[in-house]
């Protein structure tokens, strides 16, 4: 079974757009994404927040800013705080490549 990343509106949040990272329910599965974020696109990553059913880690480099989210009742999801065109198919194009390279290391 693959690793996806399907797109949602977050109605409740303004109509966020999300990335729902699909059949990759791991815990620490954040940590995984956000250190291929930081290795390829030379992000950094603010200290991890852990929270009781919850964990957030946020990745920035200049004015690119994400939130990196693990949440025991959805999973992993990831989305850009500026919800501008340009900030969302940048996202989509580096997630394309986070899906790959899981992808890729599931297989071995």
């Amino acid at each position: 079974m693959s690793i996806q990343v399907v797109k949602h509106i977050n109605k409740d949040e303004n109509n966020r757009i999300e990335y729902l990272f699909v059949n990759f329910d791991f815990l620490d599965g954040n940590d995984l994404v956000a250190k291929i974020l930081c290795e390829e696109y030379q992000m950094l990553s603010d200290e991890k927040i852990d929270g009781m059913y919850y964990s957030i880690i946020k990745l920035h480099k200049g004015s690119t800013e994400y939130d990196l989210i693990w949440h025991e009742d959805v999973g992993n999801y990831i989305f850009s705080l500026k919800q501008d065109e340009t900030s969302t198919i940048e996202l989509e194009q580096r997630l394309e490549f986070v899906v790959s390279k899981l992808n890729d290391m599931i297989k071995v």
